[in-house]
């Protein structure tokens, strides 16, 4: 998942790397937003989370959590380059 999302998302995205667990947080690069691209992505049937839901003073809004819990499948690679092209495409529009 990692190797995608370097891959895929903008230049500029950072990403977390975690000694465990099944998260990973990715930064966007700002101006961007993760709610930018919320719609778009549940549009294409893509969910994940928004990093301001996980704060009470609207902080991490250019952040968004990545569930890495499944086995890896072409589903989920394809889920991603597609969230990676709409956010591509949000920050082009910057």
């Amino acid at each position: 998942m990692l190797r995608t999302v370097e891959r895929v998302f903008p230049p500029g995205t950072h990403v977390s790397r975690p000694a465990g667990g099944f998260v990973l947080w990715l930064e966007l690069p700002r101006p961007l937003t993760s709610r930018e691209i919320f719609a778009a992505a549940l549009a294409k049937g893509i969910c994940f989370a928004p990093g301001d839901v996980f704060s009470a003073s609207n902080r991490y809004t250019s952040y968004l959590r990545l569930s890495g819990g499944h086995r890896w499948q072409p589903w989920i690679e394809n889920g991603l380059k597609a969230l990676g092209e709409i956010a591509c495409a949000a920050l082009a529009r910057q």
